[in-house]
């Protein structure tokens, strides 16, 4: 993402003089923060992020929006807090209202992104606020694997979908976006639980696409391309756009890959994520309510 040499040239230290008389930990009459104020200033961030000129620019502005995540959200009162103004972060919460996610990336001159999210989880009277570490492009074999808050497959999360489990699991499906490099774009279908302790895992063996199963299912495909990959409540069915090469010389390329006007999808019976092949969507009445 980039703009004109004009910001290239403002050193470091003058861009941090320019935030310093901004309130980040301002209080209300009541000795909680102001959300208000603080979603002033997160906002304020996430613009100057999206308006960067340079990479070190970007890890600075990156550096205050998190460390104002951090003292926003020990707030119990910032879960219900709408935070509607903020528009170049993903905000958010499930139907049972026991999870919300904040969720941003940061875009780098070389191509590539880092996603940063920090996830906040209701059980009874409490809440616990967990910070998730992208650590993708370490990640091997990532449809194997079950992940914690330390090693999280990132993404930009779209859609959080609510499921019950075979022995009373609650699933957290999420749909996510990876805009990866200048050839690769990324979609994900990722699932969030909780264990015991309260913690956050990412990954089930819930997803069977024939004798296959996998912990979570990733797309890859063309950066010039778009792929849909959405949700029909009514149908519990998650629907997205079958993928193949532009030309027979391509398979495996994933940088020509894009949509071939035929449809896949998921649908959740007895516990599990259960493929569906070839979708005819005028026959299956499919209702994108989102």
């Amino acid at each position: 993402m980039k703009t004109s040499n004009l910001f290239l040239i403002i050193p470091i230290w003058a861009f941090l003089l320019f935030f310093a008389p901004i309130p980040t930990t301002a209080q209300n009459n009541t000795g909680g923060l102001d959300l208000e104020s603080a979603e002033r200033t997160l906002q304020h961030y996430f613009d100057s992020l999206a308006n960067a000129g340079d990479d070190a620019m970007r890890d600075e502005i990156n550096k205050m929006i998190i460390s104002q995540f951090r003292k926003v959200l020990v707030d119990p009162h910032s879960f219900e807090y709408p935070f509607d103004s903020i528009t170049n972060a993903g905000i958010l919460k499930s139907e049972d209202d026991r999870v919300r996610i904040y969720n941003w990336n940061v875009p780098y001159e070389a191509g590539y992104n880092v996603y940063h999210c920090f996830l906040q989880y209701k059980k009874n009277d409490s809440i616990r606020t967990f910070e998730l570490n992208d650590r993708s492009e370490k990640i091997e074999d990532p449809e194997t694997k079950t992940l914690d808050k330390d090693n999280w497959y990132g993404a930009l999360y779209y859609r959080i979908i609510k499921n019950s489990g075979r022995f009373d699991e609650v699933y957290y499906t999420l749909l996510g976006y990876d805009p990866h490099d200048y050839l690769i774009n990324r979609k994900v279908i990722e699932v969030l639980h909780f264990n015991k302790q309260g913690e956050p895992v990412f990954g089930a063996a819930i997803f069977k696409n024939k004798k296959q199963v996998s912990k979570r299912v990733l797309f890859e495909y063309s950066e010039f391309a778009n792929m849909m990959l959405r949700y029909d409540k009514d149908k519990q069915m998650i629907v997205h756009d079958h993928l193949s090469p532009s030309e027979p010389q391509y398979e495996g390329q994933r940088e020509f890959y894009g949509p071939d006007f035929s449809y896949d999808g998921f649908k959740f019976e007895n516990g599990i994520w259960n493929a569906y092949l070839d979708l005819d969507l005028r026959l299956n009445d499919i209702n994108f309510d989102d």
